[in-house]
């Protein structure tokens, strides 16, 4: 049991740590430009959750798209057309299913709280940005793990069957 534990414990690392740097970098950056800019702690909070889910979730839709277009389920697609369709219907589904409550409870509650608050007790500067960041990361991510759990054979390229991912996918942990 410990041994399946760490293995799904590596494997969530695997799937979001890349999203995580990603998403952390445009975070403080857009939320630093945006408080330079106005002096507001609301419209750097703002910006540093806009930024964040521009940098995490361009990497999701390429990863994911790429992982689809690998998969058995869309290559027996005929025309190359169609299996771009099927790849991007897969990704948006797949992201909706693994993402969609806890981008809702984040985006509109967790994540600007967060900041704000942070930054209100640590100062508008990249540590109260990173702090803040990183609460609402495990509100976050306690919704999107359970999410993925659940939602693997919609999630997941070949229906959520590890062992049918492309070589590619499992060692890079895509998100597909």
């Amino acid at each position: 049991m410990l041994g399946s534990e760490r293995g799904r414990v590596a494997r969530w690392i695997a799937r979001y740590l890349p999203l995580e740097v990603l998403g952390t970098v445009a975070a403080v950056g857009g939320a630093a430009v945006a408080y330079e800019a106005s002096g507001s702690l609301v419209a750097a909070a703002v910006a540093g959750t806009i930024a964040e889910g521009v940098g995490y979730y361009a990497l999701v839709v390429v990863r994911d798209i790429r992982g689809h277009l690998a998969s058995r389920r869309v290559r027996r697609h005929a025309g190359a057309p169609r299996r771009a369709f099927v790849a991007v219907s897969l990704t948006l589904r797949g992201i909706v299913a693994e993402f969609g409550a806890a981008e809702a409870l984040d985006t509109f509650l967790v994540r600007p709280a967060c900041l704000v608050a942070a930054t209100s007790v640590l100062g508008p500067n990249p540590t109260g940005w990173l702090v803040g960041k990183l609460a609402a990361d495990a509100v976050f991510y306690a919704v999107a793990i359970v999410s993925f759990e659940f939602g693997r054979r919609l999630i997941l390229p070949d229906g959520g069957s590890d062992a049918a991912a492309p070589p590619t996918h499992r060692l890079k942990g895509a998100v597909g």
